[in-house]
């Protein structure tokens, strides 16, 4: 309706110009000529253009009415506007699933004590029931070495540690791991044997291994700190052609 609105309106205002003037020009001819043979030819012509003008008035008001009152009940009387495309919602950002930050703290621990059975373990659980996490895709390139660390009887176990391979595994990782600290303290190496005691400690801390190392640990500290700084690579220099 609103489209055809400018149409009636210009209409409208060339029928009240023609009226006005045609009005105007009969009025003219009564007074000067009377008699004259195109007066009621103009007559006629007029009579139809004031028809046309009426009926466009009359056509213009009752639209206005039934807009007023479509607008009254809340409508705008108009077909509502297509809806503007919405950009694509961004991707929220993926919610770490339950259980796989504590599952992939565990596989680090496991590659930090060198528990290479264990650690292949839990990378291949969060591989398989976490797939496209960010955590399995970093598990998954470096799957490939911890499975060539861990042992081949292992490697080769299609069913999934049972709780007592698990216990056995990780206490003989522990007591590996503390006979590699001693290692390091005997050769004065204090801050690798500072590094593992933390890992141990932090890792199982019930552990009789853990327990050991809390009685040396200020001890291993304070000589890791006492610890002259490593020897820096000498620096080749730039060769002089």
């Amino acid at each position: 309706m609103n489209r055809l609105k400018p149409v009636f309106e210009g209409v409208l205002c060339l029928g009240a110009a023609l009226a006005i003037i045609g009005g105007a020009v009969i009025g003219i001819l009564h007074f000067a000529d009377p008699g004259t043979r195109l007066l009621p030819q103009i007559e006629a012509g007029y009579r139809h253009i004031l028809f046309g003008f009426l009926f466009c008035t009359l056509f213009s008001v009752v639209a206005a009415l039934l807009e007023a009152l479509a607008r009254g009940k809340g409508g705008t009387g108009e077909a509502p506007a297509p809806a503007a495309p919405q950009p694509a919602a961004a991707a929220a950002p993926r919610a770490a699933a339950p259980g796989l930050a504590a599952l992939y703290h565990e596989m680090k621990t496991f590659v930090d004590l060198e528990m290479w059975e264990l650690a292949l373990e839990k990378a291949n659980a969060i591989v398989k029931d976490y797939p496209g996490s960010r955590e399995a895709e970093m598990v998954s390139k470096n799957l490939n070495e911890i499975r060539w660390k861990a042992e081949p009887k292992f490697v080769a176990q299609q069913a999934p540690l049972t709780p007592d391979q698990e216990k056995e595994l990780r206490d003989k990782g522990l007591a590996e791991m503390f006979r590699h600290v001693q290692t390091y303290i005997d050769l004065e190496m204090w801050e690798l044997a500072r590094q593992k005691a933390i890992t141990i400690m932090k890792g199982f801390p019930e552990s009789a291994e853990a327990i050991n190392l809390m009685k040396i640990y200020d001890t291993i500290e304070k000589k890791a700190r006492e610890a002259p700084p490593p020897p820096k690579a000498e620096d080749p220099g730039i060769p002089v052609e």
